[in-house]
This record gives C-alpha cells, sequence and structure tokens, in this order.
C-alpha cells in the first residue's frame, strides 16, 4: 500500500478515537458543574458524586460496546462500524448539551443524562476495538504492532485535548460552559473524519457473520 493511503487510513482510525475520547473525558473535567445543573440542589457532595456516578456507568458500559459494534463491524466492515460509532457518540454529546437544569424537569433531567452516557459507553468501547482491528487489517507487513499502538497514543491525545478544553473553560462563566458542553464539540473535525473513513481504503468484501466468514478470514491470514 503506497503512502498516501496508509495516511488516510491511519487517519481514519485515529481521529474518530480522539474526538470520542475527548468527548468521554470531558465530561469527568466538568462533573462539579455538571452535577450543579443536573443533580438536587440539596447537598453539593451529592451531586458530584452522582456526577461522578453516571461517569461510572460510561465506562462499565464499555465492553458491552466493544462486543456490539465489533460485531457490527463483523457483518458491515469496519468503516461502517467505525462512521456508527463516531454518530452514536456525537448524537448524545450533542443531545447533553440541549438539555435543561435540573430545576426545569427534575428527575427527567438525570435519567436522560444516564441514558446518553450509555450511549456514550457503549460508542467509546466500540470505536476503541473497532479502530484497533481496522488498522492492524490494513496494516504493511511487519507493521502490525506499530499501527496498533497509534490507537492508544490516539486514545491518550483525546484524554489530553480534553484536558486543555477542561483547563481553558474553567473559571466564573463554566456552568454555563458546561450545560453547552455538547455544543463545543468539534463538529467540522468529526465531518473531516467521517470523510475519512469513507474514502481510507478498499472495500473489502462483505462475507457475512457467522463461523464460516471468520474461517475464511483465519485461512486468508494464514496464507
Amino acid at each position: 500500500m503506497s503512502s498516501t493511503p496508509m495516511r488516510r487510513v491511519i487517519a481514519a482510525g485515529m481521529i474518530g478515537n480522539v474526538l470520542e475520547w475527548y468527548d468521554f473525558a470531558i465530561y469527568g473535567y466538568f462533573a462539579a458543574q455538571i452535577g450543579r445543573q443536573f443533580f438536587p440542589h440539596e447537598d453539593p457532595v451529592a451531586q458530584l458524586l452522582s456526577a461522578f456516578g453516571v461517569l461510572a456507568v460510561g465506562y462499565l458500559i464499555r465492553s458491552i460496546g466493544g462486543v456490539l459494534i465489533g460485531h457490527i463491524g463483523d457483518c458491515f466492515g469496519r468503516r461502517a462500524a467505525l462512521t456508527f460509532s463516531v454518530a452514536a457518540m456525537a448524537i448524545p454529546t450533542f443531545l447533553i448539551g440541549l438539555l435543561p437544569g435540573y430545576a426545569s424537569i427534575g428527575l427527567l433531567v438525570p435519567i436522560a443524562l444516564i441514558v446518553l452516557r450509555i450511549f456514550q459507553g457503549l460508542s467509546v468501547g466500540g470505536e476503541y476495538t473497532s479502530s484497533m482491528v481496522f488498522l492492524v487489517e490494513h496494516a504493511p507487513e511487519g507493521g502490525r504492532g506499530l499501527m496498533g499502538a497509534l490507537v492508544g497514543c490516539s486514545t491518550t491525545g483525546g484524554i489530553l485535548l480534553g484536558s486543555a478544553v477542561g483547563a481553558g473553560f474553567a473559571g466564573e462563566h463554566v456552568s454555563r460552559s458546561a450545560r453547552q458542553l455538547g455544543l463545543a464539540h468539534p463538529v467540522p473535525a468529526r465531518a473531516a473524519g467521517g470523510g475519512c473513513r469513507l474514502h481510507s481504503a478498499p472495500v473489502r468484501p462483505r462475507q457475512g457473520c457467522g463461523r464460516e466468514a471468520q474461517a475464511r478470514s483465519d485461512r486468508r491470514d494464514a496464507s
């Protein structure tokens, strides 16, 4: 594979992972402000614990996302799975930014937040594993280890990006910023990442989802 298509493959595998981990991690940096906005106001400590509890729900659900989106990748191709995972992260993140405060509609707000974080957890779990498989499958001879390691680099990059944004928004207007969190994520970069994924590599024939398809894939890799 020539250098230009390989660069597109690497971009397709890494850009979405950076953005998804940015979206997923930035919640933690704004946990205190999110707690004040979306949970009952009687006890600040309970607000913070509730916000981190919702963060934990997203982390715990990641393994299910890896299985679900991995199965989508086996059936419809890695690029379809990765594009789906980006959309499944972007839409809940956007909707979190549109949620009203607890004072407006009460318990419906934290319930909606939990549901949206579950979708984010499913998405980020599937993105990490699927992007690693995608890069390894398209790696040149002798470069599978390096290509797989790039996924870990992109994950760390997304977390660091979220940290930088959290530090940049720290200040007297941080509560308002937290309410608009879903509206502030880089939509143009998502569009670019989606374009890279749609044009990253030749489409491999669909072989189905069962054991026969896996056996054919194993024989091809062995040869």
